[in-house]
């Protein structure tokens, strides 16, 4: 299994836990794989320490057997789904609607 880039999304100290938090996103063969991440150090850490320790966080989770280490959530990312399209579209038409009444 070849992970071809690993990204990032708001990497932010959550002082309850006394560790940094993010979401870990994989991409590998073509697809998105997401998973919390979650390492425990003082706020005033090496970044390059906390983030590297984040990425080995989530590719343990990735490679392990079954797609989750100790029920990590292994999040794949696809297409959004028609009922969120509708949604969107019915959203819009809710707001002509509005609009128009409010006019």
């Amino acid at each position: 299994m070849k992970i071809e880039k690993i990204r990032f999304d708001n990497v932010r100290y959550n002082p309850e836990f006394g560790a940094f938090e993010t979401l870990v996103k994989i991409h590998d063969r073509g697809q998105v794989y997401s998973y919390p991440a979650q390492v425990a150090a003082p706020l005033h850490a090496e970044m390059g320490l906390i983030v590297r320790s984040l990425a080995q966080t989530a590719s343990r989770a990735h490679t392990a057997k079954g797609g989750s280490a100790k029920g990590a959530t292994r999040l794949h990312h696809a297409a959004p789904l028609k009922s969120v399209v509708a949604d969107a579209s019915q959203k819009s038409l809710l707001s002509r609607i509005l609009g128009t009444a409010a006019a």
